[in-house]
């Protein structure tokens, strides 16, 4: 009989012990997309920035640090597919629990979409730039989509490869431009692209670029869904979470500084010239590496379809906690009893993927001004509120326990909070061009939603409420929580 019930157990989990550090990085990574950021976000930065924008840069990297202090601590713990999800609930309750699951759903369930419209508009404009074949967008989109569902089905050690591959060419030919550019500069090199005084509209402007420094950083946490397929993953989630962290942070500082220097950015007929490029990282290799005009735009391909896989990939991990807990449809916590795979979130999301990605791509066009920026906009509100409430989470979980530590546990959670309320400002506040000022609203009426559906679990099915995000991958630890109370109410 219990080995009947370890079978069902086993057929009903993800596979576990599968996944290595270099594993997790390369999603965490991947989920920043760096070369996607860098290529999309510095022209977005530059003109309040100005030659400052290595130094919003900097300022988001350490923001970002704080909140993967967060990560760190609580995955040394709680290792969870539920990341978030899982760490809120055992620190702030069960009520935070459904919403921070609630959030992330949106949060990570909106970028898909996005990221869908983006690869397809950047595959049809590089075909048709480079082969004279006018591929329609979505085609492309749902091209993408396929390798994708392959790819998650068949095996999440495969993609997470895959994306390691992608990253590691994409990021190599991009810090090749930026090494010739920075050599060739000449008297663009300058340290006062790390002043504020450079840029045109000073600490405002330096904090107005850090905005969007901190958008290239969102998905650094992706490597904490892999909690349950991770060998020893209360020491290698944490390796991985902050590794990926340190390594894109520190290729977006050395990337800007290579594009400040390199355009001569403290010239203001070059920066007046930059302001009006759409496309900086060419121009740069028109100037400097022409041998690399063909693998710079690549790069941003790749960029965007290794982002796609794994957004994709850390989506439905969250989507199978949150269905093993009952919270949405529970058939979303079913398991290929074969590949190991959250197959039926998989789909599901796909699904969501093409319905939506294909509608906002029609209303608002697919490239990154369009039905990307929308998506990611609302996305970047819902886990920004997330990893507010981790930082108070993490205070209170690890307040009554004998390993708190002052620094780690109570003072970087609380930079952390303070650092993400002037971007969470600028994205949510009123005033905003159609259509970004209903990304507010549209936030707003999601938790409204998620009011309602928890005050119809707690009516009809309390017994939901009460399993809410209890699952970690330790059932030693799990017995250790539950014996020194775990916050959850």
């Amino acid at each position: 009989m219990e080995g009947n019930t370890d079978s069902a157990v086993r057929a009903h989990s993800l596979q576990r012990g599968v996944l290595s550090v270099p594993n997790g990085i390369a999603l965490a990574a991947a989920a920043m997309a760096p070369v996607l950021a860098v290529v999309l976000n510095a022209p977005a930065a530059a003109p309040q920035a100005g030659e400052a924008l290595p130094l919003s840069f900097l300022v988001a990297f350490v923001a970002c640090l704080f909140i993967g202090n967060n990560v760190v601590q609580f995955s040394r713990k709680l290792p969870s597919a539920g990341s978030f999800y899982t760490f809120n609930t055992y620190g702030l309750g069960r009520t935070a629990g459904f919403f921070t699951g609630w959030l992330f759903a949106i949060g990570y369930g909106i970028l898909a979409p996005g990221l869908f419209d983006a690869f397809g508009s950047f595959l049809h404009d590089y075909l048709l730039s480079t082969f004279n074949a006018n591929v329609p967008w979505w085609l492309c989109s749902l091209f993408g989509l396929v390798i994708v569902l392959g790819l998650s089905l068949r095996s999440i050690k495969a993609s997470v490869r895959v994306d390691l591959t992608l990253l590691v060419l994409e990021v190599a030919i991009f810090l090749t431009l930026a090494i010739v550019a920075i050599f060739n500069a000449g008297g663009g090199n300058t340290v006062k692209a790390f002043v504020p005084s450079s840029s045109p509209h000073g600490v405002s402007g330096v904090g107005l670029g850090v905005v969007f420094g901190i958008l290239s950083f969102i998905g650094f946490d992706a490597a904490a869904t892999l909690g349950e397929e991770t060998k020893n993953p209360k020491r290698n989630i944490p390796i991985a979470v902050g590794g990926a962290l340190v390594a894109v942070g520190i290729f977006y500082v050395f990337v800007m500084y290579a594009l400040t220097a390199g355009y001569h950015l403290n010239n203001p007929a070059q920066m007046a010239q930059f302001l009006k490029d759409p496309n900086p990282f060419v121009t740069l290799a028109h100037r400097y590496t022409s041998w690399l005009l063909q693998p710079v735009e690549l790069a941003a391909v790749a960029g965007l379809f290794s982002c796609f896989l794994a957004i994709h990939n850390t989506t439905v991990r969250v989507m199978y906690s949150m269905g093993r807990d009952k919270v949405i449809p529970s058939m979303m916590g079913r398991v290929h009893q074969k590949w190991f795979s959250p197959h039926v979130a998989i789909l599901s999301l796909a699904a969501f993927t093409v319905a939506v990605g294909i509608g906002t791509g029609l209303w608002l066009g697919p490239g990154a001004t369009g039905a990307y920026g929308f998506t990611g906009s609302i996305g970047t509100v819902a886990i920004v509120l997330v990893y507010g409430a981790s930082s108070f989470a993490l205070i209170r979980y690890f307040w009554a326990l004998p390993e708190r530590n002052i620094v780690k546990h109570v003072v970087l959670p609380l930079l952390g909070v303070v650092a993400f309320l002037y971007p969470l400002w600028s994205v949510a506040k009123p005033g905003q061009s159609w259509p970004y000022n209903l990304v507010f609203w549209i936030v707003i009426a999601w938790i409204v939603a998620g009011i309602g559906l928890y005050a119809y679990f707690r009516r009809t099915a309390p017994e939901r409420i009460a399993a809410l995000g209890t699952f970690v991958a330790d059932d030693e630890l799990l017995a250790e929580v539950e014996h020194h109370g775990s916050g959850i109410d």
